[in-house]
């Protein structure tokens, strides 16, 4: 039987309507009567009780579930609490006079904002470059850097300026209720099955914190294979486009030889499992659209951007969600790149009514993906392959 959750005016009517049948010379009209007071403060009280065993009774599902209540189901069925957010790790290459010891602990900021970044292990210069491997101070999305990003380190015979060699990546945020929920829900529809798809998908996910993706594929590389393409790095695209911060989706060998150690502890005897990150392709795309007002150098207010890298963001929002090998189509078997999902995605973020209110600006009065791929409207996407922004070309109806 559903629970009647009632409003404390609810109530304190019903307190009022019954009064008047007990005492039937009250004047239950009157607000600034002792009675009328009282009902508002009873019902208060027991609209209160009412709603929190209505919450009581949400905390038995995932979906609906406080804080608490998800952190006691990931007991149940991870024996976890809510993922921690990861550090961010890599490489920076450094140059300098031979000889030149980098002891561990040594900090690199990186320029831009500050961040500060530790070598793990002592290297010394036997060359004029070296590698040194670095962790990052800090945990989040937020630490990880693309390849090439600059820092400054100061040490007696290194040169000040430096670059990481590779992205610095594997940096995670802490597990959000939403995406802990989802995992719950996961676990529950879809129980562990002695080997199923989503049971190898589960076990790279349960291997790191810093997993935050993973597609299993069948006969891979033969008969007995399973091909395991793990992503880790950036949680929240929406947040990082937003903010602008690099975007890193592929795992470090470290990761990858994480999972692959823990996958092989429980995977299914008579299967071969390879764990491997994604290979970037780059994806030019050509979208036409047509703006309400203004045109495509006109700065957008509140937002610092022209109205072209506005769309241009959008579809990169749309190419990065693409998971990993494409999404799949049921017909055929394949993962592919849809225009029409860009397509919604420019939509979503950025139309103008009747259609639609954009979420970040509202200054399209159509759109078209007018080039995506030589083949068709959708870019066939290969089962190792992610998907990244390559050239975005805007035009005008």
């Amino acid at each position: 039987m559903a629970l009647n959750f009632q409003t404390p005016s609810q109530v304190g009517d019903t307190y009022l309507t019954i009064l008047k049948t007990l005492k039937p010379e009250v004047d239950i009209s009157k607000q600034d009567s002792d009675w009328w007071i009282r009902s508002r403060v009873v019902g208060g009280v027991i609209s209160g009780a009412y709603a929190d065993q209505q919450q009581v009774s949400n905390d038995a599902f995932p979906q609906s579930a406080r804080h608490t209540a998800l952190a006691a189901h990931l007991m149940t069925y991870f024996n976890r609490d809510f993922n921690p957010g990861t550090a961010s790790k890599g490489n920076i290459l450094v140059t300098g006079t031979v000889g030149t010891d980098v002891p561990a602990g040594t900090q690199f900021t990186y320029t831009p904002n500050g961040n500060t970044y530790l070598s793990t292990s002592d290297v010394t210069l036997t060359g004029a470059t070296a590698l040194i491997p670095v962790q990052s101070v800090l945990t989040g999305q937020d630490q990880n850097l693309l390849s090439g990003a600059t820092f400054t380190v100061s040490v007696q015979g290194l040169n000040s300026s430096c670059v990481a060699s590779g992205d610095i990546g594997d940096g995670t945020d802490p597990e959000t209720d939403d995406q802990a929920a989802a995992a719950i829900l996961n676990r529950i529809q879809q129980p562990p099955a002695g080997g199923t798809t989503n049971d190898y998908e589960n076990y790279a996910t349960e291997a790191s914190a810093s997993v935050t993706s993973a597609v299993a594929v069948r006969y891979l590389y033969g008969l007995g294979t399973i091909g395991l393409v793990i992503t880790a790095g950036t949680t929240d695209i929406d947040t990082a486009l937003n903010n602008g911060e690099a975007i890193v989706q592929t795992p470090s060998q470290d990761l990858i030889n994480t999972v692959q150690e823990y996958v092989d502890s429980v995977q299914v005897e008579t299967d071969n499992v390879y764990v491997s990150g994604p290979n970037i392709a780059l994806q030019d795309v050509t979208v036409q659209v047509q703006y309400v007002t203004g045109n495509g150098s006109t700065i957008e207010p509140n937002t610092g951007l022209t109205q072209d890298a506005l769309v241009a963001r959008e579809v990169s929002r749309a190419l990065y969600k693409t998971p990993p090998g494409g999404r799949l189509n049921p017909a055929t078997g394949k993962g592919y790149v849809l225009a029409s999902e860009i397509e919604q995605v420019l939509d979503d973020g950025l139309s103008a009514e009747p259609y639609n209110t954009g979420t970040y600006a509202q200054i399209l009065a159509d759109r078209a993906v007018a080039n995506l791929s030589a083949t068709g409207v959708n870019r066939l996407v290969g089962p190792l392959e992610i998907i990244n922004p390559g050239n975005i070309n805007v035009v005008s109806f």
